[in-house]
């Protein structure tokens, strides 16, 4: 008895949510946010950067420099004139474990951006490892295809990784590549 009362709750739960929304409906599609056409929202929008190796890595990646332009309607928060991004501006990314620290600075004349990651991670070899938040004025129209354009490819200053047997670090610049996308806030 139980059962059969539960199957026909199930059944009402069903039928009743079954004719809500209709075909037109939007539905998020996160591959939107890694395709050219993306248009990134007016405020706050978010950068994500993903590192993948390229060749076989002997050490964990431990840390990563790198140099990115912003399309034009596209700017950062900074601290002062130094140039120095605003704590909340740049932040590790999802892929890192351990303790992490983020940092960089913008140059307005150029919109350059230089980034840094450092983690304490000792099995990082790659994914999501920074996420910059970037502001878009009211009536810009910047897409994805806008900035992977301004820098295909991500220029990787500098990667390097530790190697415990040896206590010294290993370079893997030219082991790593970056690519970016859209991300959610």
């Amino acid at each position: 008895m139980q059962r059969l009362l539960l199957m026909m709750a199930a059944l009402l739960l069903v039928s009743t949510l079954y004719g809500c929304g209709d075909s037109n409906s939007w539905q998020f599609d996160p591959k939107s946010l890694t395709t050219d056409a993306y248009v990134f929202p007016t405020g706050k929008t978010v950068i994500s950067f993903n590192a993948a190796a390229t060749s076989n890595l002997p050490v964990p990646i431990s840390a990563i420099e790198l140099t990115v332009t912003l399309p034009s309607g596209m700017s950062v928060t900074t601290t002062g004139a130094s140039g120095q991004l605003d704590s909340a501006t740049v932040l590790p990314g999802s892929a890192l474990g351990g303790t992490n620290l983020a940092y960089g600075s913008y140059a307005e004349a150029t919109r350059t951006v230089q980034l840094s990651m450092a983690t304490t991670s000792s099995s990082y070899n790659g994914g999501e490892f920074l996420k910059l938040y970037c502001n878009v004025p009211s009536g810009a129209v910047v897409t994805l295809g806008n900035l992977r354009a301004l820098n295909a490819p991500v220029v990787v200053t500098k990667a390097v990784g530790y190697d415990p047997v040896t206590q010294s670090t290993v370079t893997l610049t030219d082991k790593v590549a970056v690519t970016l996308n859209a991300a959610l806030p």
